[in-house]
């Protein structure tokens, strides 16, 4: 089976998070465009056959491909929230796939409805060749730059905060102060679990435990307020006092803590407080 391990570790590899519920309607303009211009200029599958308002087919199937890419993204959204999180490119790969079927549907439809006035569903599978030749191409491009573009960037910050193995401290008192009568100094990380909060922390044998708390990140970070604790992720809360080394992937930064296994994702909106 280790001939599937480099594909696994691909598929598995971090995809920059999207920017908003509806995916990135600027990416999805993109690609409209470029499927008007591709069918205008190089006039693939019969489209040389036009005589007449090629143009305005041409941009009809650009809007139909838009709308379908917005309308996949809201099903997708509305129906598997909770699924969209932690991006990888196999998931990022799977999402795409699924959008170039529904724009093979939705152009289906439009061609054969405004163009030629009839439906034939057996020329859907010509369709969804057509759509996957024209469309595979800026999906591949836009996936390997956004991977390539984040990866460098977050491990070029890392880089600058390096050097900068403890960030100063917040709070000369930080030592002495407690969490649930856990010192603030014995506490690594806390890790967000829905209505609860997972304190990870060292015991007095130095053995890293996990205390449940109903309590929510914001309440703990109002509890700390003026210590060494602060977000770094929507989901987890980290003292800055005892990180080792930061790394970075396309999704954000990457805390390494003392004596602790676990590595602490730091989101994009979170980074300046790292870097500052």
């Amino acid at each position: 089976m280790k001939f599937f391990d480099p594909i696994i570790h691909l598929v598995n590899n971090p995809f920059p998070e999207q920017e908003s519920n509806f995916g990135a309607p600027k990416t999805n303009a993109l690609v409209s465009i470029f499927v008007v211009f591709v069918l205008y200029v190089f006039q693939p599958f019969g489209m040389n056959s036009l005589e007449s308002n090629r143009f305005l087919i041409c941009l009809g199937f650009g809007i139909s491909t838009f709308l379908s890419t917005a309308l996949f993204e809201f099903t997708l959204t509305l129906l598997f929230r909770k699924y969209l999180e932690n991006w990888t490119l196999g998931k990022w790969t799977l999402k795409n796939l699924g959008i170039l079927l529904t724009i093979s549907l939705v152009n289906f439809l439009y061609a054969r409805i405004i163009i030629f006035g009839y439906i034939l569903w057996e020329f859907l599978p010509h369709m969804i060749y057509g759509t996957l030749m024209i469309g595979i191409v800026p999906i591949i491009l836009i996936g390997v730059s956004a991977i390539t573009i984040q990866e460098y960037r977050y491990q070029n910050i890392a880089r600058q905060i390096q050097p900068r193995k403890q960030p100063k401290l917040k709070n000369l008192n930080s030592e002495s102060s407690q969490l649930f009568n856990i010192p603030i100094s014995r506490i690594r990380f806390v890790e967000a679990l829905q209505n609860y909060a997972s304190i990870a922390y060292l015991d007095e044998e130095n053995q890293l435990r996990k205390l449940t708390k109903r309590v929510t990140l914001k309440q703990i970070l109002d509890e700390t307020n003026g210590n060494s604790i602060v977000q770094s992720h929507r989901s987890f809360l980290v003292n800055d006092q005892k990180i080792l080394s930061v790394s970075g992937n396309a999704q954000g930064l990457l805390l390494e803590l003392s004596d602790c296994d676990k590595i602490i994702p730091v989101s994009r909106s979170f980074v300046s407080d790292f870097r500052d």
